[in-house]
């Protein structure tokens, strides 16, 4: 059951990594929710739980090592967004969004390749 939700939590990485990669302007709208008040911390959640997700499973994954370097990846980074201020994070945010548009859709190829890595090695 948890390694289908890891291949469909791949798919969905990949999914939104082809929208910014198709529409850069989709990332300005997912910044501008998620700077609306304490949303960011959502987001901070997810990634705890998708690096939880990736670490319980390594053991019965093709590639352990690499899922649990993912996974803890995934889990640092969301503990990152808890131990960082929120002004500081909200100036990340703003700072990326105003990244030449080449540059967005570059990051979001590399979102994508991140999904697709999610799930061929779960």
């Amino acid at each position: 059951m948890l390694i289908l939700l890891a291949k469909l939590i791949g798919l969905v990485v990949a999914g939104f990594g082809l929208t910014i990669f198709a529409s850069p302007k989709f990332t300005q709208k997912i910044f501008a929710f998620i700077k609306e008040g304490r949303r960011i911390y959502w987001a901070g959640v997810i990634r705890c739980l998708v690096g939880l997700v990736l670490l319980i499973i390594a053991s019965k994954s093709v590639l352990p090592v690499a899922t649990v370097a993912v996974g803890l990846i995934l889990l640092l980074s969301g503990i990152m967004v808890f131990a960082c201020d929120l002004e500081k994070l909200r100036g990340f945010l703003a700072h990326y969004s105003e990244l030449p548009v080449l540059v967005i859709r570059l990051l979001g190829l590399v979102a994508a390749c991140f999904g697709i890595l999610i799930f061929s090695i779960v």
